[in-house]
């Protein structure tokens, strides 16, 4: 049996066919993602607390810059007289300005609170101008000779001593060059002196307790017949056997001083 023969033209016909009745195909386009937006970080400084440092004094500088007055008799005084190595009566007399001073100086501290035995009543830092001078027209530098400096010691008498009469005896020594008390003849006498005597057993029953001698003249018979009895009227009514303690503080016109403690027993 014969095949059948296709023509050329008929399969092209049917190929046409064919590719009309096929689906359209859609492109597949690729979508870019979205951006995306960064995310922005803050980075806070920590908060630092600055400590608020307080100054607290040691004792023993508190008591030497607490502000004392001249002569005064307080517990104060005694506490910084045993810081500073003086006889703890109470009183602030010249050795325990002398001792205060030098105890501030060592330690380097300001010395604004030590009193002043010449203190007129100006506040402190203030001094008069000077008047101007004029130099003396000479030559020759002035020949200065080394002139006494009184010094002295003082002690308490308790054999003459009475209640209401405390006694002291004053006696001039050498000064700080060695140079001894003038004699009878110089003009140097007579030489005036201050004392101050206090009873503390009045001081801490809130009496009137001392007595101060201001411009009392030393004479040649004081300095040369065993030197200056000093006394003091300070009546006091006294229990028996009470120990009752006296203090005197001298003052001298060089500036130097001395003083001394006593104890009398009342019968």
């Amino acid at each position: 049996m014969r095949a059948p023969v296709i023509s050329a033209s008929a399969l092209l016909l049917t190929a046409c066919a064919t590719a009309a009745e096929a689906p359209a195909t859609t492109p597949v386009v690729a979508t870019a993602p979205a951006p995306t937006d960064p995310t922005t970080t803050t980075t806070v400084a920590p908060t630092t607390t600055v400590p608020v440092t307080t100054t607290t004094l040691d004792p023993t500088t508190e008591i030497l810059l607490r502000t004392y007055e001249w002569q005064e008799v307080s517990e104060s005084v005694r506490e910084l007289q045993n810081l500073i190595g003086r006889t703890p009566d109470g009183v602030y007399g010249p050795r325990t300005r002398e001792s205060h001073l030098e105890a501030l100086r060592a330690a380097g501290l300001p010395e604004d609170g030590v009193p002043n035995p010449d203190d007129t009543g100006e506040s402190a830092g203030e001094q008069s101008t000077p008047a101007a001078t004029t130099a003396p027209e000479t030559t020759a530098a002035p020949i200065v000779e080394t002139a006494y400096q009184p010094n002295c010691r003082v002690e308490f008498l308790a054999n003459v001593s009475q209640v209401s009469l405390p006694t002291f005896h004053i006696n001039l020594t050498a000064d700080s060059n060695g140079i001894q008390p003038p004699d009878y003849t110089s003009d140097f006498w007579p030489m005036p002196i201050e004392f101050v005597i206090f009873n503390i057993n009045m001081a801490d029953t809130g009496g009137t307790n001392g007595v101060i001698s201001d411009g009392e003249q030393w004479t040649t018979d004081d300095a040369f017949a065993n030197g200056k009895v000093v006394t003091a009227s300070l009546p006091y009514q006294a229990t028996a056997g009470e120990e009752i303690q006296y203090t005197v503080s001298v003052s001298l016109p060089s500036g130097n001083a001395c003083d001394a403690v006593g104890t009398l027993v009342a019968p």
